[in-house]
């Protein structure tokens, strides 16, 4: 059995649309109006068993194996953590958005204030107090979790 990263999943199915967590975020990280770490997008209607259905997706940093935003970033802004977790240091970090060209999430924003760019990033200073990240507490839909891919499939194998 290969070892698995901790990350964060989401079950839309559970969402209730209460950006709960993007507040928590905000407050958090002491974000500007209109930047988000993570956030929430609904998606339709679509045709759905004869009726309409609307998706709720979130839109965050996957934390991917092989990131293409640190081959870009001519500062070495962004790098990967021994634990998996895509990191931006903002002291390097020169704004020039090459980053956010080549992420296949979408999940880079740029705040107004400074041009710095701005990821989740799972909380990793939590994260490295033992704490669990700060979104979670606030899900109301309990849609959120943190851990492993099996353990989130194990949780959650009561919606299928």
């Amino acid at each position: 059995m290969s070892m698995q990263r901790k990350l964060l999943h989401y079950k839309a199915e559970r969402c209730m649309d209460c950006h709960a967590c993007e507040v928590a975020c905000k407050v958090e990280h002491n974000l500007p109006v209109g930047v988000n770490r993570a956030r929430i997008v609904a998606e339709g209607p679509a045709a759905d068993n004869g009726g309409l259905k609307r998706i709720l997706k979130r839109i965050a940093c996957r934390h991917c194996t092989d990131p293409p935003c640190t081959e870009v970033c001519p500062t070495s802004a962004i790098s990967k953590r021994k634990d998996g977790i895509v990191f931006i240091d903002r002291a390097r970090c020169n704004g020039c958005q090459l980053c956010a060209s080549v992420c296949p999430y979408d999940a880079i924003e740029f705040r107004p204030d400074n041009n710095l760019a701005e990821i989740c990033d799972l909380c990793a200073g939590r994260l490295d107090q033992g704490l669990s990240p700060f979104c979670l507490q606030y899900c109301m839909g309990d849609c959120i979790f943190f851990g492993t891919e099996d353990e989130f499939k194990k949780r959650y194998e009561v919606d299928k």
